[in-house]
């Protein structure tokens, strides 16, 4: 398969325009900072999406929206969370520690990661879900990564050094069928049961199926990409082998919204390889989720403009076209 480099360039950079303005215009048109928002939170993340976008002033106003109605003392948010919001609470969080370090605004994020680090496990490397008791904390692939982002932005290699074993551990840990199991126990071993309450999807991925969430291996890989740009190559050989998981699921079950993490996390890695591998793995997503955008400029659930997943494909349709600039195809 050979990939037209400009064609994708041009198509994700249009792509990122117009949800920009799509936000721009939700934001003025609906008098977001004058309403009175149920859930001001669900736009998590929004200030890091317009940080990306060189719309600086605009992500501050709306981090400053969300803080001064939301965030507590303790550095947690007040949200009428639900569904995979209220379990990935940490997840939410970083989106919002992101842009605060990208704002300079170190008070902040020495706020925020003063709770979200409760969470973090130094003897595992990797971050909880929460709410849930002690008893029943797991440690999921996509917040760890999300933290490991932020440990590059941070320029803290210690810290990412400890998340980066926890993707080596749980990786190892696998049994080799085609079933990945996707959290670790607090005490280091898989986490291979379900609660009863919970959505398997969020536990186990099954190699090859449709509508699974494969979006937690490409935020693993992005982390991996962040590592190897800040740190070195101590990630590559890691990011192989998330790889070889990926090109097993095969392109048409990556079909999916579910999997749009995975478009950005292999992007990523062919930017800092020049590996037309990586780029081929997320090709299949990325045509997807170019293919499901409104001409409104956001993307649709339930027939309404979706809050969240349009703020964040802007962020990575952002990110993938200044990757694509890093790597040549032949």
């Amino acid at each position: 398969m050979t990939l037209n480099i400009e064609t994708l360039k041009a198509q994700t950079a249009k792509a990122a325009r117009r949800c920009e303005a799509w936000m721009l215009g939700h934001i003025k048109n609906g008098n977001l900072y004058g309403s009175e928002h149920p859930d001001p939170v669900s736009y998590y993340k929004w200030p890091l999406t317009l940080m990306a976008r060189g719309q600086h002033a605009e992500a501050e106003r709306l981090l400053n929206w969300i803080n001064d109605r939301c965030l507590q003392d303790n550095g947690d948010y007040v949200s009428n969370r639900s569904g995979f919001h209220k379990e990935f609470h940490t997840y939410a969080t970083l989106w919002m520690v992101l842009a605060a370090i990208r704002l300079n605004d170190r008070e902040l994020v020495q706020k925020q990661l003063g709770f979200v680090l409760r969470y973090f496990n130094r003897k595992t490397g990797g971050l909880a879900t929460f709410p849930a008791g002690s008893e029943h904390l797991t440690e999921d692939l996509c917040s760890t990564a999300f933290l490991g982002m932020v440990a590059c932005d941070m320029k803290d290699k210690d810290l990412a050094d400890l998340i980066l074993g926890y993707f080596k551990t749980i990786l190892a840990l696998q049994d080799g069928n085609k079933k990945i199991w996707i959290r670790l126990k607090t005490d280091g071993t898989l986490a291979q049961s379900v609660p009863v309450e919970a959505d398997p999807k969020t536990y186990c991925i099954r190699i090859g199926n449709e509508d699974e969430c494969y979006y937690f291996l490409g935020a693993a890989c992005y982390f991996f990409a962040r590592y190897t740009e800040t740190f070195g190559d101590g990630a590559l050989a890691l990011s192989e082998k998330y790889a070889d998981i990926i090109e097993q699921v095969g392109s048409e079950a990556l079909r999916t919204i579910w999997a749009a993490k995975v478009s950005p996390g292999c992007a990523s890695l062919y930017g800092v390889t020049s590996d037309e591998r990586f780029l081929k793995l997320a090709h299949p997503v990325l045509t997807t989720v170019l293919e499901l955008q409104m001409p409104g400029g956001y993307w649709l659930k339930n027939g309404m403009p979706w809050i969240t997943v349009s703020a964040e494909q802007c962020f990575w349709l952002t990110d993938i076209h200044e990757r694509l600039d890093k790597g040549t195809i032949q």
